[in-house]
């Protein structure tokens, strides 16, 4: 009887040390910086297309041009220019509450400044008054300038953020800085459903309790954002905490699935990002 009390805590304790191992591999800081900044990622990639939306909208030369064919915007969003003084403005106006065609709900205003009209799409700086995305508080700037327009309706930015997000529920708050290029590819003119953006560069993320967390996308595996499902779908990252910690993050083969590949220590696994 001893000897198979002995091997049936045995067997119990290798059992625990087994799953003490699988939650440290992805402990809850971790799992929580990781679903944060992948978060963002997707947040401003949206936010990105969306106030191109806007861009296209007020300034087509197609007067029948609505937010019926958009994919974000609805009638809510007031869109209001201001092109008599030295900088150009747009604002868009969410209100109390507004729900895009993405399922997302918006407060607040987005404001887009250009030097010039006729250059308003190709470079300009967005800041933020009072907005909120799905209760995310989101301040700073996004400056943004278009590089290359191509005939097949694709074009080239390079972007430079300095935001900070603030989380709901007390999850805390991040600020990032990023300088990234961003290839914007419409599979299907007329079908944003088929857009495909995707990111390369370098991001700089910062929590609140001071851990930095530096982001390295390389052009030969950029971050693949699909607009059908508003979720990075592909790409690797590389991660490097200020708590000398290096890891890597490959988001898959472009499933719209939240899953990704986690590699630290040389051991991978998939993990669900939120």
């Amino acid at each position: 009887m001893k000897k198979t009390g002995i091997v049936t805590a045995l067997f119990f304790f290798i059992l625990a040390f087994s799953g003490c191992q699988k939650e440290e591999f992805v402990n809850q800081n971790d799992s929580l910086l990781l679903d944060q900044e992948t978060v963002a990622e997707q947040l401003l990639v949206d936010l990105d297309a969306l106030v191109d939306e806007a861009v296209d909208l007020k300034f087509s030369l197609l007067k029948s041009a609505s937010v019926e064919g958009q994919y974000y915007l609805t009638s809510c969003p007031s869109i209001i220019l201001n092109l008599t003084g030295g900088q150009k403005v747009m604002t868009i106006d969410f209100g109390e509450s507004c729900k895009g065609k993405d399922g997302r709900i918006r407060s607040g205003k987005i404001i887009v400044t250009s030097t010039s009209p006729e250059k308003f799409a190709i470079n300009r700086v967005k800041a933020f008054e009072n907005f909120y995305v799905d209760g995310k508080k989101i301040e700073g700037k996004i400056a943004k300038n278009i590089t290359l327009n191509r005939e097949d309706h694709t074009k080239v930015a390079e972007l430079e953020e300095d935001v900070t997000i603030t989380f709901p529920d007390n999850a805390g708050k991040a600020t990032r800085k990023a300088l990234l290029t961003r290839d914007y590819h419409l599979n299907i003119l007329g079908n944003p459903k088929d857009n495909v953006i995707t990111s390369w560069g370098f991001v700089e993320f910062t929590r609140k309790s001071g851990l930095k967390v530096t982001k390295t996308i390389t052009e030969a595996n950029p971050l693949v954002f699909k607009m059908e499902c508003h979720q990075v779908v592909s790409g690797i990252v590389t991660f490097n905490t200020s708590d000398n910690r290096t890891w890597t993050l490959d988001y898959g083969n472009g499933d719209c699935d939240n899953k990704a590949i986690l590699t630290k220590n040389g051991e991978s696994k998939e993990i669900k990002l939120k």
